[in-house]
């Protein structure tokens, strides 16, 4: 055997495991960021992810060894594991250095992975601060392999080690110009939260009305001037902004591939409060109307099995989701609603994933699907829409981390509620007011300058996301879980209030 066939070895695996590295962390923002879409789909993104990292620990396990087992280096176990241990030099004002780095990466590779692995049961805070330490051990390699490594003057080593690094820049900067969205879980009665961060409207024409199910129409809109519609992905939605002067948020369930249309199904609810009404009623071809949009606060997270529960009007922004998997990922819908007549694009759904799709009609079956019986031994990730008793019960069943739903209508929460008068304070305006007892927080905000767009009032939509820097709210809306507002620092304010005696606001 070549003498310096370990040297060989423990030189290959050092630019492999760096290159993993660089490609892991790369393929983890694009996960978080989603700056791929709609051209990919979380749940590669994720399988890649892990796949590169642990393969990087693995070559780096083996850089390790064959160290230990190379004649010339001579590395003895406590110099791969004890930090400043070993003597070897490449550049001799940096002395123990170069290695101590190495050494240091390497246990905080094992921390990013040990943790990733049990991220399930670990404070999510304390996950997020370990793996983001990840950023430091790509950087932190490149000063270990240039001061250490004995192929630096050559030009194929010095163009690979470029690339790697002018990748990481590029990386990190993708990092922090798209950061990810707050993930939000629930809708508004008519249709689904709007984004804050854009209100431009653009003029769409009615192009048709298609008739999907009892009281259910769909309607077809393009563009009033030439050119293409904005990209959007399965969960997504647009507002219409109704010449009523209502706004309402309504799931799009086409093709997210057409970028000359969208289509939405909107059902006449009974109990409509003046939108689907004025859809029903008015909404014709030919008509021009704003819409804003499309936004996404209901977007797939990556799993390699899904199950998808629907309620009624609930199937459509799941509709995309279905046809936007891939082949090969497992998932199963059920579809329930009251009758088949009444369940929109049903017998498309069929016929489509026949061996995928549970229909429960209850004019067919009688009562109630067995969730139970779906849900024994499922661990993937569950997505649910529709009416608060289907809501309700998911929500007993699945644990939240593996949860995600939107809702139709808002939760009481109004026992909890204190009733005092506190301080707001808008960091941007420099305006403090006091909140009375008996008045809305977005009621004072607005007063006072602060023109926080809200839609239904009821703390669901989440229109009037905003967010808290200083104080404790007291969340009484639906709009999502407190801990996972808590943890974003956001409230609804209209229909939430303060625990504390003070808010300050980002306004």
């Amino acid at each position: 055997m070549d003498p310096q066939i370990w040297w060989y070895v423990t030189r290959a695996s050092a630019i492999i495991a760096w290159t993993l590295m660089v490609v892991s962390v790369m393929w983890g923002i694009a996960l978080s960021t989603r700056v791929l879409k709609p051209h990919d789909n979380p749940g590669w993104l994720l399988d890649l992810h892990r796949w590169m990292s642990g393969l990087s620990v693995v070559f780096v396990g083996l850089h390790m060894f064959s160290l230990y087992m190379d004649s010339y280096a001579h590395f003895s176990p406590a110099d791969l594991f004890v930090p400043f241990h070993s003597t070897y030099t490449k550049i001799a004002a940096l002395g123990a250095w170069p290695i101590a780095l190495g050494v240091l990466c390497f246990y905080l590779m094992i921390a990013v992975q040990g943790t990733s692995l049990m991220m399930r049961i670990l404070p999510r805070k304390f996950w997020k601060a370990i793996h983001y330490s990840s950023y430091a051990v790509v950087l932190l390699v490149s000063f270990h392999a240039g001061w250490s490594g004995t192929d630096t003057r050559a030009w194929v080593y010095r163009i690979v080690a470029l690339l790697l690094v002018l990748l990481t820049t590029i990386a990190l900067i993708v990092r922090i110009l798209f950061p990810k969205s707050a993930k939000t879980l629930s809708a508004t009665v008519e249709g689904r939260r709007p984004n804050q961060l854009s209100d431009a409207l653009t003029r769409l024409v009615v192009s048709n009305v298609v008739p999907v199910a009892d009281g259910i129409v769909a309607f077809d809109f393009v563009k009033a001037s030439d050119g293409t519609l904005p990209v959007w992905v399965p969960g997504s939605h647009i507002t219409l902004h109704l010449p009523n002067g209502l706004k309402r948020q309504y799931s799009l369930c086409g093709d997210p591939a057409d970028r000359n249309s969208y289509r939405i199904a909107v059902l006449k609810s009974p109990t409509s409060r003046g939108g689907s009404e004025w859809v029903h009623e008015n909404l014709q071809i030919g008509q021009a109307i704003d819409i804003s949009g499309p936004h996404n606060h209901f977007e797939l997270e990556p799993a390699s099995e899904y199950l998808f529960v629907a309620g009624g009007i609930g199937i459509t922004p799941m509709k995309a989701m279905l046809e936007a998997l891939p082949a090969r990922r497992e998932w199963t819908l059920l579809y329930a609603g009251r009758s088949r007549a009444s369940m929109a694009f049903v017998n498309e759904i069929v016929s489509e994933f026949p061996n995928r799709v549970i229909v429960h009609a209850d004019d067919e079956q009688g009562g109630r699907p067995d969730l139970d019986a779906l849900l024994r031994d499922f661990k993937g990730q569950v997505y649910v829409c529709g009416p608060e008793p289907l809501l309700n019960a998911l929500i007993d069943r699945v644990p939240a981390d593996r949860l995600h739903f939107e809702r139709f209508s808002a939760v009481d929460r109004g026992s909890e509620e204190v009733a005092k008068e506190f301080l707001v304070t808008l960091k941007r305006s420099h305006t403090s007011f006091t909140v009375p007892a008996d008045r809305s927080l977005l009621d004072a905000i607005n007063s006072n300058g602060g023109a926080l767009i809200s839609s239904c009032g009821e703390g669901v939509c989440g229109t009037c996301e905003v967010r808290v820097l200083q104080g404790t709210p007291q969340h009484l809306d639906s709009v999502m879980s407190d801990e996972d507002k808590d943890s974003i620092g956001v409230m609804y304010p209209c229909v939430s209030r303060a625990t504390s005696d003070s808010l300050v606001l980002d306004i």
